[in-house]
């Protein structure tokens, strides 16, 4: 548990250095020196290269430094809010519900990895893998947006789409991601017993 506590401070130490800016291995871990926190190199360049590999941060190579900042909208992207909408409303089935959302979302198979992305776990009831003649269309296109997909990815897609689960699903993110309630009239017709 003190473990894991340590590795998030690191995590949100390293970010907080980051801050939007653009800033090599050396200049963050000089700033944080700066400010009493010894962290090694090869630590140091662990997480940077984590969370470059989570979509976090952004690597960039002017020689001869490795440069680093925050990726587009890396907090917001459709995966982040997908999955982590999904585990607050039912952890135990974030997996498929993710899965039912980007399936109707993308009108397509979804990649293992896209699930993966949203960090949810792989749901393995109610899908079937497919064997898509478009499979290296969706590689390309996810990678015009730097998504990496593995060849190990498996395509899947629910074997049933309920579609009024999926309207309640959508109708969750959306009110969890912004406040809808400004928008709505509330009803205040006061009702009788006949």
């Amino acid at each position: 548990m003190i473990e894991n506590f340590e590795e998030t401070k690191r995590y949100k130490l390293i970010l907080n250095e980051i801050n939007g800016e653009e800033k090599s291995i050396t200049g963050i871990q000089k700033s944080l020196e700066e400010k009493g926190i010894s962290m090694h190199r090869l630590v140091l360049t662990g997480y940077l290269n984590a969370m470059v590999e989570l979509g976090i941060l952004r690597e960039r190579e002017i020689k001869p430094a490795r440069i680093f900042s925050f990726a587009a909208n890396s907090k917001h992207d459709i995966y982040s809010i997908v999955g982590s909408s999904m585990k607050r409303l039912d952890e135990e089935n974030a997996g498929y519900n993710s899965l039912l959302v980007l399936h109707f979302l993308f009108e397509r198979p979804i990649f293992t990895r896209e699930l993966e992305k949203c960090n949810v776990s792989i749901p393995s009831k109610n899908v079937k893998s497919i064997n898509s003649q478009y499979r290296s269309d969706y590689i390309r296109k996810l990678a015009e947006m730097d998504i990496k997909i593995p060849a190990t990815s498996l395509l899947i897609e629910p074997v049933d789409v309920d579609k009024i689960l999926v309207t309640k699903l959508l109708n969750y993110i959306f009110s969890s991601e912004y406040d809808l309630k400004k928008y709505m009239v509330v009803n205040t017709n006061q009702k009788t017993l006949d």
